[in-house]
């Protein structure tokens, strides 16, 4: 199963995925954005690109569930990815570095986090080879900066963000935000 390029990973239920790429053309239209979804053979997640930051996207999701504008039902989690790369644990490893250490300012710390999906090598593997060529300080427990890792099959997204910068439904809803 092929990944399409992709800038967004969204999680939701299930069995809802159309629900939730309706919510997601709906969502763009609220922000004049155009929002293309693909199907990643895995139940409950979709990709995503928008033509736009997709931080912002993210973030702008968040603003839209806050000020009450629209409440999704579907969409429970989007993670925004700057960069994919092919899955191999070289090439996921030499584009995190590079984007570690020039989008996490000195001074500032970070933690790798991995997901995977439909691949045999371990999340340490990467973790393990990428964290000593990155020259900032390692904080596991809210870090200035995250490397978001997402692992597909053939594609993997990678992201150096705020852990804020991540659209969670559940923490806006229950931060009483909503």
């Amino acid at each position: 199963m092929v990944v399409m390029s992709f800038n967004l990973v969204i999680s939701t239920g299930r069995g809802v995925e159309g629900k939730c790429i309706a919510e997601l053309r709906r969502v763009g239209e609220l922000l004049s954005v155009n929002v293309r979804t693909f199907f990643t053979g895995f139940d409950g997640l979709l990709t995503g690109r928008v033509d736009m930051d997709p931080v912002g996207f993210s973030n702008s999701l968040r603003e839209l569930v806050t000020s009450n504008a629209f409440v999704p039902r579907f969409i429970l989690k989007v993670v925004p990815i700057q960069e994919v790369v092919k899955t191999n644990v070289d090439e996921i490893v030499s584009k995190a570095v590079q984007m570690g250490n020039s989008m996490i300012a000195e001074g500032e710390t970070y933690k790798i986090e991995v997901r995977r999906r439909g691949v045999l090598f371990d999340r340490m593997a990467i973790i393990d080879k990428a964290a000593p060529q990155i020259l900032r300080k390692v904080k596991l427990e809210n870090p200035d900066k995250v490397i978001q890792i997402e692992v597909f099959p053939s594609k993997t997204g990678i992201a150096v963000i705020r852990e804020s910068d991540i659209f969670s439904l559940l923490k806006v809803t229950i931060s009483g935000q909503h």
